[in-house]
């Protein structure tokens, strides 16, 4: 696969699962990377030194614009972009959602992706050069019972990456979504929780998502980055407007 040595690749939701999932794997291709987060890394996060870290609320654009200003000093550019940064919000029937439900899980699925996405694609259009993969999710193409505003976020992600594909494949930028099932992770270990607590008998008494999945495991985050890199590597260099599924086969049902 495609080496990214001198390539510096920027991730949102670093400090997450996926996202330091993403940047073992790519630190290990050669890359820089540039780290941003809404929570500082925890003492376990060993950052070395071609990694940059800013702290910045995905909901705050002043705070977004300053970290991407921040990037772009130490490194020059950004070559592929990652954007993973989420929350699960509410679990709880449609008619149970509020309105403040709603917005929280949107202003960080969406919007936040939509900021980032922003800053770098109006640089790599003007470089004629760059790939952003942002994270949907299996509840971004089919429906969620019980997580609402979570699969109306992710189904607007996919959107947003389809909106962005037409726009920017003329200027050579690609732009793809990918869309893991349930990962091993505390968001999940979360969602477990809420569910069973919603449906003891949920899945046939099985008390963790993994059961669902045909592969009978949870993905891992790995895997997940591993398609990352593919995506934003020049080995994808057709890949483009795609909705990539790592699922241990769910939606094959």
């Amino acid at each position: 696969m495609t080496d990214f040595h001198g390539k510096t690749v920027l991730i949102t939701g670093g400090c997450g699962t996926v996202g330091r999932a993403c940047m073992e794997t790519f630190l290990a291709k050669g890359a820089n990377i540039a780290l941003t987060d809404g929570v500082p890394p925890t003492s376990t996060l060993s950052l070395p030194p071609h990694v940059e870290f800013c702290l910045a609320d995905v909901t705050d654009p002043d705070a977004v614009t300053r970290a991407y200003d921040s990037f772009i000093n130490r490194f020059g550019h950004i070559d592929a972009a990652v954007l993973a940064a989420g929350i699960e919000g509410a679990v709880a029937p449609l008619e149970e959602i509020s309105e403040q439900d709603l917005d929280a899980v949107w202003r960080v699925n969406v919007k936040g992706c939509l900021s980032w996405m922003q800053l770098c694609l109006r640089d790599m259009k003007a470089r004629n050069a760059g790939s952003i993969v942002a994270l949907s999710s299996i509840s971004g193409v089919v429906g969620t019972p019980l997580l609402g505003p979570y699969t109306i976020s992710k189904h607007a992600v996919v959107g947003l990456v389809k909106t962005a594909a037409l726009e920017a494949g003329p200027h050579g930028v690609r732009v793809n979504a990918v869309c893991p099932g349930p990962i091993q992770s505390p968001m999940m270990e979360r969602l477990d929780q809420a569910f069973v607590a919603r449906d003891p008998n949920r899945l046939l008494g099985q008390r963790d998502a993994s059961k669902s999945l045909p592969l009978q495991r949870y993905v891992s985050a790995a895997e997940v980055a591993a398609m990352v890199a593919f995506l934003c590597s020049d080995d994808a260099g057709s890949c483009h407007g795609g909705i990539y599924m790592v699922d241990g086969g769910f939606t094959a049902k």
